[in-house]
């Protein structure tokens, strides 16, 4: 862009040259000429020989030919009385009368008119010295030559130091471009810094102008108003689900007894057994607000030891053999699959994945489930297919309490918070969670997480 910029300039800078130069140049034509007249009247005694006048006015009028510059010269008593306004031409080019233009009223003793001469414009003077009368004609033409010669030695000089001009200019703009956008670059990375769990970083103010200097102070001040809001929303979910969970494990317990305590079959047994599933069911969404809570914070707890995923995944697919009406089962794992994580963590994170895959299942379905290892990482992967699948879906999968069935129905069981935990609890262990529908009909959830090594 600034290259273009300075070829815009450029073509701007010679065409004004072309508009203006001729007549800026037959000016400084037209000034040395009279000049030369003032020079002339300056003198006590004026030579009488036109030649010598000649070389004096070519000496005056540089760049021009000997013939584009002619010098006559009469008696002062020669000029008719009363004519003084007219303007007498030899004999030898024409020998007519010209009419001056108004005199100068500061030099009065000299006069200018335009002179056509066989198709040709002549700048012609007429000095009244002490003595005599000077008659000096210069062509126009080269007005028209001197224009020529300056613009072909303004393109050399162009062609000559334009390259190391623009060279010059262009690092000067970087440099100034990056001292003026070095508070942005600033701003920028402190930006990339902040993420969900550290909320506290802050933009230095280094001596930026005033208007960069209210950006930076205006931004720290919302940034700050944003961790104090996160935190409190943060610590609103900790401590509710806290105190959540002693009255569950209270009404949980009462309910359990009233169970036994029911005759066997009756009535009020199945609605108790139905209030004991909903109690677990809040227990269970209780303790997932209180990972994720702590995973926003960034103080969800990780007892690190060496895990064999082979195994854990190992027994999920023995599992599969247990259910009504089984499903077909596919895929491999490979064997000796070690991490480093919190087994608890990790083993709640797979259960989901597993649930998952055979509560939203077809009927004669299959779950596909596949472990290896690759570059380094473990990748565990968990496929089935499923009912069609909303594609907008797929941007606000891990959003909690979000749901693919947008009625929330009740026909499967769930809450919209399982996803949510297991991508916080794969970013705690290094890893990443991808969730991705094929044809709308098949589910794909792959983890990946660093092996121990």
């Amino acid at each position: 862009m600034f290259v273009g910029s300075m070829l815009v300039l450029y073509t701007f800078n010679q065409s004004m040259i072309f508009l203006l130069g001729n007549p800026e140049v037959r000016k400084i034509f037209h000034e040395r000429h009279l000049e030369q007249n003032l020079r002339w009247n300056s003198r006590e005694s004026l030579s009488t020989d036109a030649g010598e006048l000649k070389r004096e006015l070519l000496g005056t009028m540089r760049g021009t030919h000997p013939d584009e510059v002619m010098v006559f010269t009469q008696p002062l008593g020669t000029l008719p009385p009363g004519q003084s306004n007219q303007f007498p031409l030899p004999a030898a080019i024409g020998g007519s009368h010209v009419t001056l233009t108004p005199a100068d009223k500061y030099f009065p003793l000299i006069s200018y008119a335009v002179v056509d001469i066989d198709d040709t414009h002549w700048d012609a003077t007429r000095l009244i010295s002490s003595d005599q009368i000077v008659l000096s004609l210069v062509n126009q033409a080269a007005n028209e030559r001197g224009i020529e010669e300056f613009l072909n030695f303004r393109s050399r000089m162009v062609r000559q130091i334009a390259p190391l001009s623009l060279l010059l200019a262009i690092i000067c703009a970087i440099l100034l471009t990056r001292r003026v956008l070095a508070p942005i670059r600033r701003v920028q990375n402190s930006l990339h810094s902040l993420d969900n769990r550290d909320l506290s970083v802050r933009i230095p103010v280094r001596g930026e102008d005033n208007e960069f200097r209210d950006f930076i102070v205006n931004l720290n001040g919302m940034l700050e108003r944003l961790e104090k809001g996160f935190q409190q929303a943060s610590r609103f979910s900790s401590d509710a689900a806290h105190e959540l969970r002693t009255p569950l494990t209270i009404m949980q317990g009462y309910t359990e007894r009233a169970i036994n305590e029911a005759v066997p079959g009756s009535r009020s047994q199945i609605q108790l057994r139905m209030i004991s599933d909903e109690i677990e069911r809040l227990t269970s969404i209780t303790h997932k607000l209180l990972l994720l809570a702590q995973a926003d914070a960034g103080r969800l707890r990780m007892d690190f030891e060496v895990v064999n995923v082979s195994d854990l995944l190992d027994e999920m697919r023995s599992d599969l053999a247990l259910l009504d009406p089984p499903l077909d089962l596919r895929g491999r794992v490979e064997k000796e699959l070690i991490v480093l994580t919190d087994r608890a963590l990790l083993q709640q994170l797979l259960n989901n994945l597993f649930s998952n895959a055979v509560k939203y299942n077809e009927a004669d379905g299959w779950i596909d489930i596949s472990a290896w290892s690759e570059a380094g990482h473990l990748h565990v992967l968990f496929s089935n297919p499923s009912q069609p699948i909303d594609p907008a879906f797929v941007s606000k999968v891990f959003d909690r309490f979000s749901r693919a069935d947008l009625s929330h129905s009740r026909q499967v069981d769930g809450t919209g918070l399982g996803l949510s935990l297991c991508r916080e609890i794969a970013l705690a262990n290094g890893g990443s969670l991808e969730f991705r529908v094929l044809g709308q009909t098949q589910v794909v959830v792959e983890l990946c997480m660093p092996l121990h090594r």
